[in-house]
């Protein structure tokens, strides 16, 4: 290796070492200031616990919070509520969904009310879907909010959709302004939450064009914005689904998504700031609909019967299918009461088919989740065959090994050949499982993250079964002679 690669690893191993101890000294202030917030909260101490409050970000208040009693969070925001009604928008949405419906559980509809009016409607609308239905209906019906039109004009709007997610704070221009004009409009702008772009809309509202800020200042003043405008805007429909937006944005390099009506008309912006939080919670969303829960544990964290309910439908079915197992193993053991030796390698068959299959339907799962992964395309059967190539190839090597093995324990290579020859055939079945199995959810529009978990597993637990009591069944004669 040269000295420059020494260097160049010495360099890096530096960088690991100072990040680590980086993230070290801020878990450990973070725990402090959580010990002095809990610790003055406990005391009574208001004066000092307010002006802690004040030397925090509003988001680093919500991260502190996550590590108190209920009881301690409540009193933490009511005093931030008091004292610094501006930032408690943002702590309440930052912290944890089963948290926050906590808190918003124990305000009056005034108090809810009061802190939807110092937000972005955005983030109004995602307050208010995380209210319990009563409270919901109060706040919306029976207070008079300032921009509660826009509020409920969001709540009509699909979940999960551009619509539901936008913010209407955006910042456009008629295509005859002038550049010095827009620039003019911008330095007077006050209610925009973010200016990424300048959009250009004819005398209708429709969006016609885009331009960005650089431009702008780099063109002649007595330009107009139809001229500079790019005109091929990535947009969406309020109707399109948030996780698509996501994707757009992050394959456009976007910092902001239009969103239009049916007739074209410019109705709102998706910011990068909501982009993220589009990610995080669809990633989340599938991550939990993998293991056979869904994202209602994370509001109920804290009450076990109502995390239990949510667990247990796919863990009956899962149960279903293992007693279908059972079934088969007991008619089996009396099928071949005179090899029960095969009962050896059955863990190994259904855990290695098990682990296989669930491999394939997580990368799946992500590669539709992506789009890397596009069924319009004809993209179905290349990538199932691919699989089924991983599949023959995992399916040679372990089954090799495991045929050594079986080798080596009975000293019958008619035994060696069933376990081998069982565990290849379920590798390659078990690949295939897991790449069908999502795909053919996605293909009759159900979320094929539900197929990565229990169902992924059961099918590949019996299909393994199958086919090792099925060789064996063929090879009987041989196995025990």
């Amino acid at each position: 290796m040269t000295t420059g690669k020494l260097d160049a690893v010495s360099r890096s191993g530096s960088l690991c070492y100072h990040a680590r101890v980086m993230d070290a000294a801020a878990a450990r202030k973070n725990q402090v200031l959580t010990d002095t917030l809990r610790r003055f909260v406990r005391r009574g101490a208001r004066p000092s616990l307010t002006k802690l409050l004040a030397k925090v970000r509003p988001e680093d208040v919500a991260a502190l919070m996550r590590g108190l009693t209920p009881a301690e969070r409540m009193t933490v925001f009511r005093v931030a509520f008091h004292e610094y009604p501006d930032s408690i928008g943002q702590v309440l949405t930052e912290l944890e969904p089963g948290q926050r419906q906590e808190i918003l559980e124990r305000l009056s509809p005034e108090e809810v009310a009061s802190v939807l009016k110092l937000l972005a409607v955005d983030d109004a609308v995602f307050i208010v879907e995380s209210l319990p239905e009563g409270l919901r209906e109060k706040v919306l019906e029976v207070v008079d909010l300032k921009g509660v039109t826009e509020v409920q004009s969001h709540l009509t709007y699909a979940d999960d959709s551009a619509g539901r997610v936008m913010t209407t704070e955006f910042f456009s221009l008629p295509e005859s302004t002038t550049v010095r004009e827009a620039i003019a409009e911008i330095q007077e702008a006050k209610e925009v939450e973010m200016i990424f772009y300048l959009y250009v809309v004819d005398d209708a509202g429709s969006l016609v064009g885009v331009t960005s800020l650089r431009q702008l200042l780099l063109t002649r003043p007595d330009k107009t914005l139809g001229e500079i405008a790019q005109r091929d805007v990535i947009r969406v429909h309020t109707a399109t689904d948030q996780e698509e937006v996501a994707q757009l944005a992050a394959r456009y390099d976007l910092l902001a998504i239009p969103v239009v009506d049916d007739v074209g008309k410019l109705v709102g912006i998706v910011t990068v700031d909501d982009i993220v939080d589009i990610v995080k919670e669809e990633a989340t969303e599938d991550f939990l609909k993998m293991v056979g829960t869904s994202e209602d544990e994370l509001l109920f964290q804290e009450r076990s019967l109502r995390v239990a309910r949510v667990r247990l439908p796919w863990l009956l079915i899962n149960l279903v299918g293992l007693f279908g197992v059972g079934v088969m193993l007991e008619r089996f053991q009396v099928s071949f009461k005179e090899a029960l030796f095969l009962l050896a390698f059955v863990p190994v068959i259904m855990g290695m088919g098990g682990n296989s299959g669930s491999q394939t339907a997580t990368v799946t799962v992500r590669g539709l989740a992506t789009g890397q992964i596009n069924l319009r395309e004809g993209g179905m059967w290349p990538y199932l065959w691919q699989q089924v190539r991983v599949g023959l190839i995992l399916g040679v090597a372990t089954g090799l090994l495991a045929a050594v093995a079986a080798m080596v324990l009975e000293q019958n290579p008619w035994y060696s050949l069933v376990v081998g020859g069982s565990l290849f055939l379920a590798l390659v079945v078990a690949s295939f499982n897991g790449a069908l199995i999502p795909l053919a959810f996605e293909r009759f529009g159900i979320d094929p993250a539900v197929a990565a978990g229990p169902l992924v597993t059961t099918t590949n637990d019996v299909t393994g079964i199958l086919i090792y009591f099925g060789l064996a069944g063929v090879l009987i004669d041989r196995l025990v002679h």
